[in-house]
């Protein structure tokens, strides 16, 4: 197993780079501070749901390879829910503001599994880490874009606009581009390379915009009010540190199965900052979305001294 801090580094680096880019059009005047509903709107409905599609449309299926990748599914669900509930509990205890609360724990519990999550275990487990990777990604859609909705949309209950719409949760772009990735990889459905090729256009286009809009929300805080956030610093130290090292100790006691490369994906995945999409998910639910942006920040920022850490228990 090889870790290459490095390319952690670099990953990282090009988060930030994205970040403020987004920070410094909207104080230039390039871009309009209401410029993040667009953004979100092209993400959420066209550019994510491409990339959840092209992601596993696009493996050979291997029969040998389901029975680990049920299991992280399954594990995958189980721990994200978890975390997300139980950080419900720690917000409170932690005297999180109520307008907080639900960004609080969707931040502790979902992590940016794919952007960083994806590379890092490559570079440190090979293809068969990347593969079980993208199958964790599964649980991580499924419940992110439904239980997690309803936990950022839990910060406003009493407004009008901010009312819970369950059909649109539920019967989202997002989870209909899950379900139907799950059909063609289970029934190797071939798709010809001229819808694939724009398809993975799209899907590159999700990164870059989810990390333009962090900068955006970061445009309307003052850069004292970022840092001396005590909120978003508990967050980022249980989220980063606590929670992957609870993880990690408890599956060395209970192993997911024979192969312990499934237990290890679910802690490094787990170890990752705050989900790119939460920005986006706090514009369409109303959450609070520059709290989001300042635990976004600090995770990022922080995670280059944790993510180290959490390889060397692994």
């Amino acid at each position: 197993m090889n870790f290459d801090f490095f390319m952690v580094a670099s990953n990282l680096i090009s988060l930030f780079v994205l970040i403020a880019v987004g920070y410094a059009a909207v104080r230039l005047g390039v871009l309009d501070e209401n410029s993040s509903h667009v953004f979100s709107s092209l993400l959420m409905k066209i550019t994510l749901p491409c990339t959840i599609f092209i992601s596993l449309v696009q493996r050979d299926y291997d029969p040998s390879f389901i029975r680990d990748g049920i299991t992280i599914i399954i594990a995958g669900i189980v721990v994200f829910l978890g975390l997300m509930y139980f950080s419900r509990y720690v917000a409170v205890l932690l005297r999180v503001p109520k307008d907080c609360r639900g960004v609080w724990a969707f931040t502790a519990a979902y992590t940016n599994s794919g952007f960083m999550g994806f590379p890092i275990a490559l570079a440190i487990f090979g293809s068969e880490g990347l593969a079980l990777a993208v199958m964790l990604n599964i649980a991580f859609n499924l419940t992110i874009y439904t239980a997690g909705a309803f936990e950022i949309a839990r910060d406003n209950p009493s407004s009008s606009g901010n009312k819970i719409n369950i059909k649109s949760i539920i019967f989202s772009n997002i989870n209909f581009a899950t379900l139907l990735s799950l059909i063609f990889y289970f029934g190797q459905m071939k798709i010809p390379s001229s819808i694939s090729t724009p398809l993975n256009y799209l899907s590159n286009i999700t990164t870059p915009l989810s990390m333009l809009m962090i900068g955006i929300a970061l445009a309307h805080s003052k850069a004292s009010e970022i840092f001396t956030d005590i909120h978003a610093w508990t967050n980022s130290v249980i989220a980063l540190l606590i929670y992957p090292a609870a993880i990690c100790f408890l599956l060395k006691i209970f192993p997911l199965g024979p192969n312990p490369m499934v237990s290890a994906i679910l802690v490094l995945v787990v170890a990752m900052p705050a989900a790119s999409v939460t920005t986006v998910m706090c514009e369409l639910y109303h959450g609070n979305i520059n709290f989001a942006a300042k635990v976004m920040f600090i995770q990022n920022l922080f995670s280059v001294v944790t993510i180290p850490l959490i390889c060397a228990l692994l």
